[in-house]
This record gives C-alpha cells, sequence and structure tokens, in this order.
C-alpha cells in the first residue's frame, strides 16, 4: 500500500522550493530582462510609428492646404486669363469695326469721285454732241419742221447716250 512518509514529503517540497529559487535566480531573472528589452523595444517602435503618423497626418494636412492654394491660384489665372481674352476679342471686334468704317469711308469717297469723273465725261460727251447739233444747224438753213425734227433726233441721240451710262 502507500505509504506516506512525512520526511519524503518535507525533501520533495524542500527540493521544489531549492529548485524554484534556482530557476528563478538564474533562469526567470534572464527571461524576465529579455522580455523587459523586447517590451522597450515594442513601446520604442510604437513610439516611432505614432510620431510618424503625427508626421504624415501634418504632411497630409501641408499638402492640403497647398492643393487648395493651387486651386485658388489655378482659380484666378484662369480668371485672368479669360480677362485677357475678352479685351482681345474688344481689341479685335474695335479694330475690324475701325477697318470696316474706314474701308465704307474710302468706298463712298471713291464712289463720289467716279461718279463725278462718269458726269464730267456725260457733260464732256453732251457738249460735244452740243457743239456738232449747232454747227449741223448754222451750217445748213432749214425751216421749223426740219429744226424741230433735228431737235428730236437730238434727244433721241442724247436719250441713247444716257441710257449707256
Amino acid at each position: 500500500m502507500l505509504d506516506i512518509s512525512f520526511v519524503n514529503i518535507i525533501c520533495t517540497i524542500l527540493n521544489l522550493l531549492i529548485l524554484y529559487f534556482v530557476f528563478k535566480k538564474f533562469l526567470f531573472a534572464r527571461v524576465d530582462e529579455i522580455i523587459r528589452q523586447r517590451q522597450a523595444e515594442v513601446d520604442s517602435a510604437t513610439d516611432a510609428a505614432d510620431k510618424a503618423t503625427d508626421e504624415a497626418r501634418r504632411t497630409k494636412k501641408e499638402y492640403e492646404e497647398k492643393i487648395s492654394l493651387a486651386d485658388e491660384e489655378k482659380e484666378q489665372i484662369l480668371s485672368d486669363i479669360k480677362k485677357q481674352g475678352y479685351d482681345e476679342y474688344d481689341r479685335i471686334v474695335n479694330d475690324a469695326h475701325r477697318k470696316g468704317e474706314q474701308i465704307i469711308t474710302e468706298a463712298r469717297h471713291n464712289a463720289k469721285v467716279e461718279a463725278e469723273r462718269s458726269k464730267e465725261v456725260y457733260a464732256a460727251e453732251l457738249k460735244s454732241m452740243v457743239i456738232e447739233a449747232a454747227t449741223k444747224i448754222a451750217a445748213t438753213r432749214h425751216s421749223s419742221a426740219e429744226d424741230s425734227e433735228l431737235y428730236d433726233k437730238f434727244i433721241r441721240e442724247a436719250g441713247a447716250l444716257t441710257d449707256d451710262h
């Protein structure tokens, strides 16, 4: 059967206590030291990650501010370019109006000059016809019926000349 011996129990307890203190002194102290080092590394890595996250947030905020400023600057540049475009458009249209008015003025002047020239040519032709008719009438003696006929002929020729012009 089973005998319980107090000496055996005390020796076993003493052996366990001795083993516990030896392990605690030599093994657990080293394990605790390694655990503390690992914990310090994890803490420093966590601190570094937190700092990197904060830096990333600051950088993101700066980037968003720069983007906002760039958008405002872009809008300003576009506004300036549109204004310059409208100004250039107005300048071109005004120049075209001035040139058009100048061309119309020159055309009217040229038309007046041409009309004067045509009148002068017509007047010269009419004058030569009148002189020719007067010379024919003066060179011959006619009756009033013949003079009337010559006058009608002159009117017809003058009308034909007028129709040509």
